[in-house]
């Protein structure tokens, strides 16, 4: 990593330095809008014209902070509870009618899901008649009672 200042992509000068701020957005989501305030961000900024840049910690905060203030499940979330009913993401996958590859990016926090699909899978995770009705045969005894 090289050695700060770095040269600013806003105002051309060399002012780039590490900053921790209280970061304040607006996020758009399913048709809302959501308030998220970080009081202590890691982000980039230009000491002089104030560009801040966010790196992809930073990026992940936000999502997480969201995820908060919209009342979604968190990406671990969603795989733990995958993980107790013994779902491969391939399995959860064709009970939601959705590509795998869609729940791998719910897991690891690239996609945000939106929030009719946050209620069904809270549904499916906490409700078993909704997964029997889904079609989900549980593997041992032990999971057909949670």
């Amino acid at each position: 990593m090289k050695p700060y200042p770095w040269k600013c992509r806003t105002c051309r000068e060399m002012g780039v330095h590490p900053a921790r701020i209280t970061y304040t957005t607006d996020v758009e989501h399913d048709g809302r809008v959501y308030p998220v305030v970080i009081d202590a961000l890691d982000v980039l900024r230009c000491d002089r014209c104030g560009a801040i840049v966010l790196d992809d910690q930073a990026n992940r905060a936000v999502s997480a902070t969201f995820r908060k203030v919209a009342g979604l499940l968190a990406p671990e979330e969603i795989r733990r509870r995958r993980e107790a009913l013994g779902l491969t993401q391939k399995e959860l996958a064709a009970f939601l009618d959705v590509a795998e590859a869609t729940v791998s990016r719910w897991e690891t926090g690239g996609q945000i899901q939106q929030r009719a699909m946050d209620r069904l899978l809270r549904l499916f995770f906490d409700v078993p008649e909704c997964r029997a009705y889904l079609g989900w045969r549980p593997r041992s005894k032990e999971l057909a009672a949670s």
